[in-house]
């Protein structure tokens, strides 16, 4: 995430009610045309965004970056409420979609309530307090979600032979390790708190993203993609990429041509 950047606007502060969508699964396919940062009330569910796939749970904070849309679903698994704010800045905060968790929500939960509290008001200086109080926001988020850039140095050599490898090669646990020079237990920390998950789940999430990539041409086979992305049989190819994508790659491919 930018660590620097000035808020140029707030479009709109929305609350989304639990009934508002009623049906377990909600299709977005409309282009962003501002950031938008969503705090979740209640619920939990899944986000597949441009190939990314984001939990979300009661207390935590989904980004969205503005721009084209090539895949916005949600799956509900439990109907929940949010508070969500459009708003624009003189740099982009991230080009990806991310969640943040393991927040101190209750302060972040005021924060947010505050703000759609003045929007929906709108007496007078409502506009300048909800940008103050979107500061106030961001603040907050980079005190509690900060990740100390010397522990994203430590891992970098990591990191490069992960994309150097992951679609060639089987890249062992042990390997990373002595590329960061740090134990097992550190790297896995470390990966934790800047990715939000472990070094394999990395691994495969890079290759998911690739065969989502390679879906989308339809020049290859489920099975040629599996071997592409480096998967060692179809079958597992295909249960991992129902549980990043929550579809099939077959489903996948229906959807993207649906879509055009």
């Amino acid at each position: 995430m930018e660590q620097n950047f000035i808020i140029t606007k707030i479009s709109r502060i929305i609350m989304v009610g639990d009934e508002e969508y009623p049906e377990k699964r909600t299709s977005f396919s409309h282009e962003l045309k501002h950031q938008e940062l969503i705090f979740a009330l209640s619920g939990r569910a899944t986000v597949l965004f441009n190939g990314e796939t984001l939990s979300t749970e009661t207390g935590t904070v989904r980004f969205l970056p503005e721009g084209s849309v090539e895949q916005y679903e949600v799956i509900r698994h439990e109907r929940g409420a949010c508070i969500d704010i459009f708003f624009d800045t003189d740099v982009p905060i991230s080009e990806c979609a991310f969640v943040l968790n393991g927040l101190h929500s209750e302060k972040l939960e005021g924060l947010f309530k505050k703000a759609f509290a003045l929007w929906v008001a709108k007496e007078e200086g409502y506009y300048f307090e909800c940008i103050a109080l979107l500061y106030r926001i961001f603040a907050e988020l980079q005190k509690q979600n900060y990740v100390p850039s010397e522990h994203t140095e430590k891992i970098a050599p990591a990191v490069e032979l992960i994309r150097e490898k992951f679609l060639t090669d089987e890249i062992r646990i042990s390997e990373l390790c002595q590329a960061a020079g740090i134990s097992e237990s550190y790297l896995k920390r470390l990966f934790q708190e800047k990715y939000g998950v472990s070094p394999k789940q990395y691994i495969i999430r890079l290759k998911i993203n690739h065969a989502c990539e390679l879906l989308r041409t339809e020049r290859y086979t489920v099975t040629q993609i599996a071997e592409l992305c480096n998967f060692f049989d179809v079958y597992y190819f295909s249960r991992q990429f129902k549980a990043h994508m929550g579809i099939t790659p077959t489903q996948f491919v229906r959807k993207y041509r649906s879509s055009k």
